[in-house]
């Protein structure tokens, strides 16, 4: 199975990667890290909506993955 490096800037300019064999869509970020990636939209919002604290979950943001 082939792997892929993919890319999502986060909201503070770095660029995080991850190599994996899945396609990825969108990326769960906070300011800094990767909270998680997800293959569509949809399922970001779902993971987002699942995030129990809201301090945390007002702090996250859905990014598109990098082409």
């Amino acid at each position: 199975m082939a792997t892929a490096t993919i890319t999502v800037t986060l909201p503070n300019g770095e660029i995080a990667k991850r190599r994996t064999a899945r396609t990825y869509t969108h990326a769960l970020c906070s300011n800094s890290s990767v909270i998680g990636f997800c293959g569509s939209y949809e399922l970001a919002q779902k993971r987002l909506a699942g995030v129990s604290c809201p301090n945390f979950r007002a702090r996250l943001q859905i990014i598109p993955v990098n082409a």
